[in-house]
């Protein structure tokens, strides 16, 4: 997906957010719900989270081979890793509210009321997030994008089931716990969903530490390259392996015997062979091949 695609989707997932923002900010203050305010700050934030995905695409798509001549992928994990802060802090500051209103005698507000705006947050966020999976392949912040409309879908789908159930406890003997409800599903969804920015923050720090990719890419491209270096009976290879943003930086080092010299010609062959091996890869390959008779330690 180029970059100007990228944009045109961030846009309407901007526009979206914001009038789901909108939605449960003046409904959740209007019904005096906790739930429904949080789901409503939770998609303000994904507004200024989606303009910050678009300034950022925005500046990868400038080429500035003086100053990054690797390329701006790097910014990437960093957009990545700003965006699940912002929605941490947010999931931090509802538990914590939460928590003050479970023990403080809860929180009355109207169970149909906030059915029904359960009912609408849900259908209209799980219709965004089909429409961003099937346009946002293979482009890490539209992926990141399709991850919030996910997590606010789910989040809209929790909400509903517990109105209901509030609404239902009405008709109990248990309709003193009714209060209770809205603080007690803060704490529950917002102690679910904070593993998602956890682990998506984890994985792109692991790009910025310019740790190894995941195992999967690991291994394919290790098979690859063995498989190489059994071809043409070198003695041994040295692989590195990056990944950075869509971006995965091959480094390998082709041990050759002392009494083999191979000509720059059959070196780009097998540099082509190579990179001919790796173009199924989910990933752009930046590969650099080195052939050298000195054995690694």
């Amino acid at each position: 997906m180029n970059n100007n695609n990228a944009q045109k989707l961030i846009m309407i997932s901007i526009a979206g957010a914001l009038a789901f923002a909108a939605l449960g900010i003046f409904w959740g203050i209007l019904a005096d719900s906790q739930m429904i305010q949080f789901d409503g700050y939770y998609s303000f934030i994904s507004v200024l989270l989606s303009v910050l995905s678009m300034l950022a695409l925005r500046f990868i798509s400038k080429e500035d081979e003086k100053r990054f001549p690797f390329g701006k992928e790097s910014f990437i994990p960093l957009t990545i890793v700003i965006k699940y802060v912002g929605i941490l802090m947010l999931i931090l500051i509802s538990l914590v509210q939460a928590v003050i209103a479970l023990f403080t005698g809860g929180n009355e507000m109207s169970m149909s009321t906030g059915i029904i705006y359960a009912l609408i947050s849900t259908v209209g966020c799980y219709a965004a997030y089909f429409y961003f999976r099937s346009r946002g392949q293979n482009n890490e912040i539209i992926a990141a994008e399709m991850n919030q409309w996910r997590m606010d879908a789910l989040l809209s789908a929790g909400v509903l089931a517990g109105f209901i159930f509030g609404w239902l406890l009405r008709f109990t003997p248990l309709d003193a716990f009714v209060p209770y409800v809205d603080p007690v599903m803060v704490i529950v969804v917002a102690g679910y969903f904070i593993k998602v920015p956890l682990l998506e923050m984890y994985t792109a720090l692991r790009e910025l530490l310019e740790m190894a990719p995941r195992h999967q890419i690991s291994e394919r491209v290790e098979a690859e390259v063995a498989s190489v270096s059994r071809r043409h009976a070198f003695d041994d290879y040295a692989l590195r392996l990056q990944k950075m943003g869509p971006k995965l930086y091959i480094e390998i080092e082709f041990i050759v015997a002392m009494d083999e010299d191979l000509t720059i010609s059959e070196q780009d062959m097998i540099r082509h062979e190579l990179k001919d091996s790796l173009n199924e890869l989910p990933l752009d390959p930046w590969i650099t091949v080195v052939f050298t008779h000195e054995q690694q330690k």
